[in-house]
């Protein structure tokens, strides 16, 4: 298991801060950031922060099979999500399921995530890669523990 820490998830959400404007530019004040709920809400603030972004909302994804929630099954999406975004952000890319539904609603947004565990999921911006098989412990998912 890798437990990250606060600090590692500054330095990541900073890195993908840098990484975005590498690769697209200077972000336009205006750009609508979204965080996937709820492990994407920390980093999509800190990456905003960091970009002077203030237009940022959440999108809420649940994977259901025969009722069951966490299940594997289809994604749903919950809330007041927006139509429309320019970078979509999550805390981890784990089976990719969750990477299809931000594209298939969001076809043009630029993606990123804090942890990749499927090798490289093209055109993603990336924090940190991490085996497939490698549990990563996020430092909110101890607070939970509480």
């Amino acid at each position: 298991m890798h437990k990250l820490s606060w600090t590692d998830i500054e330095t990541l959400s900073a890195s993908i801060a840098d990484q975005l404007i590498e690769r697209h530019g200077p972000i336009d004040p205006d750009t609508m950031l979204v965080g996937v709920a709820r492990g994407g809400l920390i980093p999509a603030a800190l990456v905003a922060h960091r970009l002077g972004l203030r237009k940022m909302t959440s999108l809420g994804l649940m994977s259901y099979a025969d009722g069951v929630e966490g299940a594997q099954g289809r994604i749903q999406a919950y809330g007041a999500a927006p139509d429309s975004a320019a970078i979509v952000i999550d805390d981890i890319i784990d089976s990719g399921r969750t990477l299809e539904a931000i594209r298939a609603r969001y076809p043009d947004a630029i993606v990123a995530a804090l942890v990749d565990k499927t090798g490289g999921a093209p055109g993603v911006v990336i924090g940190r890669q991490t085996p497939a098989d490698e549990w990563v412990e996020f430092p909110w998912e101890a607070i939970g523990a509480l």
